[in-house]
């Protein structure tokens, strides 16, 4: 017989450690389910920016001035960068709403020998299509994108569609990509612009090792005013304030939370310590410690709260893969099944519960004389 062991008291005391446990199931649902939203914006701007700039950097002249000739020079000299393609002209961009919040989705203008070449750099895969065609206002559409607009294949976009796409002209859809960049390209060169000219105004070069800043060091410093550079580093500052404000919106969130589930359960654990006091007044009068009484109370607490915990990871995982199946993926959005911070963060909620709503109970236990807890009792 051991009358101190968690598991043993748990199990025949399941009706008292219920509320618990479904306080504790339930907080952690709100915590990793917020988290999960949380990385599925962050994922949309990986997918927007991130991994794309990660890839490729921009320059490009807001005016007729060619970008200047030791730039270029430098650009195709460096070690850390690949291909150097000429970007046409700017087409605009598309909206794409995920589940907290909405991100532009880049149209890139290339010359059709230049697509495959971005296509297979950034990993994309064409799941439906082909790549466009020089001049045929043809265009090629993440597929994420197409399943949020309710477009297919063969569907026309633009401005003289709708004036809610921000992209100029009537545009077919004429391929779908995949992959871990969402980016929309089209191959409109109807002035006949030679490829020499466009490469002294606007390029993209593919960078190698992204870790690696002295080229665009060198590029941002002392830019010409004509010059726009747009990379990782710079769209990552541009995107900073929108990752902490989500940062800081879930460990206020997660604060209250443990905040509130201290106060009940610390309020439950005391009922529950009035109720057992005969019990634990047998155990100080056969001889157990106060502070062993006390490991007890925080062994079955802390026991409860980790199976809450676990619990709630599982439920939420399951509830959210079941949402991205009947709901969220047939429109193109998703929330992920696993997010590392949010279970680090939903841990903080069993590890400070199982301590702090322990004080009320502790405090009257530590006052409590063991004969006089039997013969009230009696």
């Amino acid at each position: 017989m051991n009358p101190l062991s968690t598991f043993k008291y748990t199990k025949n005391n399941f009706g008292k450690t219920l509320p618990t446990l479904i306080s504790m199931i339930v907080g952690v649902l709100l915590i990793y389910i917020f988290s999960l939203v949380t990385k599925s914006t962050l994922e949309i701007i990986d997918l927007t920016a991130f991994n794309l700039f990660s890839r490729y950097t921009s320059v490009c002249s807001n005016n007729e001035e060619e970008i200047p000739k030791d730039y270029l020079d430098r650009i195709n000299e460096d070690n850390n960068a690949g291909n150097v393609i000429p970007l046409i002209d700017e087409k605009g961009d598309l909206d794409y709403s995920g589940i907290f919040g909405e991100m532009t989705i880049a149209v890139f203008n290339l010359y059709e020998n230049d697509i495959s070449k971005i296509v297979s750099t950034l990993n994309l895969k064409v799941v439906e299509g082909r790549l466009p065609r020089e001049n045929e206002n043809e265009i090629l559409v993440p597929r994420k994108y197409m399943l949020k607009n309710k477009l297919k294949l063969g569907s026309y976009i633009g401005s003289d569609i709708s004036n809610s796409y921000r992209i100029k002209g009537k545009y077919k859809i004429c391929g779908i990509t995949d992959g871990p960049v969402m980016i929309a390209i089209t191959s409109d060169n109807k002035a006949n612009i030679s490829r020499d000219i466009i490469l002294k105004h606007s390029i993209l070069f593919s960078i190698k090792d992204i870790k690696d800043k002295a080229l665009v060091n060198y590029l941002q410093k002392n830019t010409p005013k004509n010059l726009v550079i747009t990379d990782y580093y710079s769209i990552k500052n541009t995107l900073s304030d929108i990752i902490n404000s989500l940062n800081s919106l879930a460990v206020v969130l997660a604060s209250i939370i443990i905040f509130v589930l201290c106060i009940s359960l610390g309020n439950l654990n005391y009922i529950s310590f009035m109720n057992r006091k005969y019990e634990f007044g047998v155990l100080s009068a056969i001889g157990y410690k106060k502070s062993s009484l006390y490991f007890k109370l925080w062994k079955e607490t802390s026991f409860v709260c980790l199976v809450g915990y676990i619990l709630g990871i599982i439920l939420t995982t399951i509830t959210a893969f079941i949402i991205n199946l009947a709901v969220l993926e047939p429109r193109g959005q998703f929330i992920p099944l696993w997010s590392t911070s949010g279970v680090i963060v939903s841990f903080f909620i069993p590890a400070f519960v199982s301590l702090l709503s322990l004080i009320a109970p502790v405090k009257e236990l530590r006052k409590t004389d063991a004969l006089e807890a039997i013969e009230g009792v009696l």
